[in-house]
């Protein structure tokens, strides 16, 4: 550990540490960079708010509503826009750390491969969420107004299809906004890219999803809105539909393959394993260009 209580760097015996094999190397950093990143404030705080917003729905017996994916929204953006800012801030640190010649034996690349793996932490709490929202809908399903009207939810839709907009915008969104935030830390490690990152990461995000004519574009965001509201006569939401332009299952395939993407774009700053990695990042780009073709046509 550090002395600011810090990025755990190695082992306390250097000639163990060489011995050890690179995957537990990582795994070791891995757990300290996943206790940093758990008892970080910018991630408390959005964990409060969630957790706050499930007592109060249960208090209110209320489950997902008209728009049961909305919930979907709020946990990508409390975990996944905050994680961008977290993960930055870990990994900004690190590279602040003071290298102790000859007796860290720990490459920056392994610590860049221990804080994207360290990012499953707030993967961990989107997926909980997402099964929360399952469990709450369950004791009190979804409906439309009235109930005729279909709703974004199991039932109404393919399972197949409520399951993969549940990922995309759920615990995928909530991944990759941490493992791009240790991206743009390692390529852009001067004061004001985390802020920079998070302004140009909604503003890309947004203006697709804003589109509101529900046509393939939406794709072009590494969050994409996957259904659409129908507003009543008096502002309400009704009921949603799922975009009929985009197919939800290659849509989740394309979230997953850019999150891929942006760990290879982490590693690639320093050169160890560029080839490896340089053929990675290329399956990893031709099956995103798959996805994102088989989504919209």
């Amino acid at each position: 550990m550090s002395a600011g209580g810090g990025l755990l760097t190695a082992p306390r015996n250097p000639a163990q540490a060489d011995g050890a094999p690179r995957r537990a190397r990582v795994l070791s950093l891995a757990r300290a960079d996943a206790r940093r990143y758990a008892r970080h404030p910018l991630f408390l705080l959005p964990c409060a708010v969630l957790l706050i917003s499930l007592v109060v729905q249960l208090v209110q017996h209320s489950g997902g509503g008209t728009n049961p994916m909305v919930s979907t929204m709020t946990t990508a953006f409390l975990l996944g826009v905050f994680g961008f800012v977290v993960a930055h801030r870990l990994t900004t640190s690190l590279l602040r750390s003071p290298e102790l010649a000859g007796t860290v034996p720990v490459s920056r690349q392994e610590r860049t491969l221990a804080l994207c793996v360290a990012c499953l932490v707030p993967f961990a709490v989107g997926t909980l969420c997402a099964g929360l929202m399952i469990v709450t809908a369950m004791i009190w399903p979804p409906d439309g107004e009235p109930s005729s009207l279909p709703v974004v939810w199991f039932g109404d839709y393919p399972a197949v299809d409520v399951i993969a907009i549940l990922l995309a915008m759920g615990p995928l969104a909530t991944l990759g906004g941490p493992l791009l935030g240790v991206a743009v830390a390692r390529w852009a490690p001067f004061r004001g890219s985390a802020l920079l990152g998070v302004v140009a990461l909604v503003v890309v995000t947004a203006i697709p999803a804003s589109d509101s004519r529900g046509s393939g574009w939406r794709l072009a965001s590494p969050w994409p809105v996957l259904f659409d509201e129908r507003i009543g006569d008096h502002g309400q939401v009704v009921s949603t539909s799922i975009v009929t332009s985009i197919v939800p299952l290659w849509a989740l395939g394309w979230v997953g393959c850019l999150c891929g993407l942006a760990v290879v774009a982490a590693l690639l700053r320093d050169p160890e394993h560029r080839r490896p990695l340089l053929l990675t990042g290329g399956a990893l780009a031709a099956a995103a260009l798959g996805c994102f073709v088989l989504a919209v046509t």
